[in-house]
């Protein structure tokens, strides 16, 4: 008898947990349709989304720009959807940045949004670069724009041209001399280079031993350099010969003195380097026959 309840109880177990799976089947197709109810969505909420601000970026344009002598001038127009006058910002490698108001009227655009003014700039040779943005207006909202880039050109500095060429021939011991004497203008230079040249007219007369460029007594201390030549020229020809000399960085008034020079018109050119660049050539010509 215990048996038989003991077996009519299992089932009755049995029979409850059936109807308590086939409960929770039926629901689960219920919260896995599309789109399902908040009561059964498990997923993670979305973050809310931060405020779109209603900001508007600033515009305009660098119409024209100039270097003159230590500074930059720069013209244009600049608005601002949001308001204005729209301050504008030029920075060189000179600090601190100029800001202007761009309020001045500007006949293109019909409006008081133009701007022109000066700004100090760098002077020594070289190239250099500056920017030029427009600030923004804000409107109160977040995020606000900060500046919009108008332009960032750049100009070059040319190093100082070497003057007051001086050209004396001459003769030493038996041997043509010359003497260049000239202004070196450069004070950052690099070096600065003599360039002779002149055309062999005769196989004599070309030198068998070009000598090394000295200072004349009592002048500036400068180390002895070696000329370089060109494509050496045979005795038995004649064309164009060549000698460059490049010198020490210095400043002030220099003198060269060449011996073992050949009997020709002598054409000489002095240019300074600096940051990479060269000077206006300074030349001149001299017979030392």
């Amino acid at each position: 008898m215990k048996r038989l309840l003991a077996i009519g109880l299992a089932l009755t177990l049995s029979a409850g947990l059936t109807v308590v799976a086939n409960g929770t089947a039926l629901a689960r197709p219920y919260c896995d349709v599309p789109d399902p109810p908040p009561a059964c969505d498990d997923s993670p909420a979305e973050p809310t989304p931060p405020p779109v601000g209603s900001d508007k970026y600033p515009m305009g344009w660098l119409e024209s720009w100039e270097y003159v002598g230590g500074a930059v001038r720069v013209s244009g127009w600049a608005s601002d959807p949001n308001g204005g006058p729209v301050q504008v910002t030029v920075q060189t490698d000179v600090p601190p940045a100029v800001t202007r108001p761009a309020n001045l009227w500007h006949v293109e655009r019909g409006a008081f949004v133009g701007f022109s003014f000066t700004v100090p700039s760098s002077a020594l040779a070289g190239v250099h670069g500056f920017c030029v943005t427009a600030n923004n207006v804000p409107d109160g909202s977040q995020p606000v724009p900060e500046v919009a880039p108008l332009s960032c050109p750049q100009y070059r500095v040319t190093p100082a041209a070497p003057s007051a060429l001086t050209l004396s021939a001459g003769y030493q011991e038996g041997k043509r001399t010359l003497d260049v004497t000239f202004t070196d203008n450069s004070v950052r230079e690099d070096n600065y280079r003599i360039d002779l040249s002149w055309l062999q007219t005769t196989p004599d007369d070309t030198p068998t031993d070009p000598g090394l460029p000295t200072t004349p007594p009592g002048g500036p201390a400068l180390p002895t350099p070696i000329p370089t030549w060109g494509a050496p020229i045979p005795t038995t020809e004649v064309g164009v010969a060549r000698a460059v000399i490049y010198g020490t960085p210095d400043t002030g008034r220099r003198t060269w003195h060449f011996t073992h020079m050949p009997q020709a018109f002598v054409h000489v050119v002095v240019v300074s380097n600096e940051a990479g660049l060269p000077s206006p050539a300074l030349s001149g010509g001299i017979s030392t026959r």
